[in-house]
C-alpha cells in the first residue's frame, strides 16, 4: 500500500514512513525534521553517514535525504555503503552545486531526486512526497 498524503497527515494500516536525513548543520537537520513531522512522517536525523550507518533503523527507513558533502565521507561513499549492505533506499541528494557532473555521478550512485539549496517554498515535502510514491527524478530541481 502507497501512503496518501492528505492535508499534512500519512494515513496508512502501518506505521508513518521513516525518513531519514544526513546533515552535518545543526540548524538545518532541526529545520529539515521539524518541517517533515509538520507532514507527519517519522523523521531521525544524523550529522554524519558513520552515524547513518550505525542507526538500526535503516532497514524499515522509506526515504534517505543526505547532503552531498560531509565529513568523514560523503554522500556518495554512504550510498556505496549502503549497496555494500544490500540495502536499496530512495534517496535525495542536497546539494549547494548542481551541475551536470554531479547530476551524472547521482544518477549512477542510484540518487533518486537531486535538490539544489536553498530549498525554497515547498519543494522538500514534495521531492519526500514523490519518492514515497515512487517518482523517480534525478535533475535538479
Amino acid at each position: 500500500m502507497v501512503p496518501v498524503l492528505e492535508a499534512g497527515v500519512w494515513e496508512k494500516a502501518e506505521a508513518r514512513p521513516l525518513v531519514m536525513v544526513v546533515n552535518d548543520d545543526a540548524a538545518m537537520r532541526d529545520a529539515l525534521q521539524f518541517v517533515l513531522r509538520l507532514e507527519g512522517l517519522d523523521v531521525l536525523v544524523h550529522a554524519d553517514g558513520a552515524a547513518l550507518l550505525a542507526s538500526r533503523d535503516l532497514p524499515r527507513t522509506k526515504c534517505l535525504i543526505v547532503k552531498d558533502r560531509l565529513p568523514g565521507m560523503d554522500a556518495f561513499e554512504v550510498l556505496q555503503r549502503l549497496r555494500e549492505r544490500e540495502l536499496s533506499l530512495p534517496v535525495i541528494l542536497l546539494t549547494s552545486a548542481a551541475t551536470p557532473a554531479l547530476s551524472g555521478r547521482a544518477q549512477a550512485a542510484g540518487v533518486w531526486m537531486v535538490l539544489e539549496k536553498p530549498i525554497l517554498d515547498n519543494r522538500l515535502v514534495e521531492a519526500v512526497t514523490s519518492v514515497l510514491a515512487g517518482q523517480r527524478a534525478v535533475k535538479p530541481t
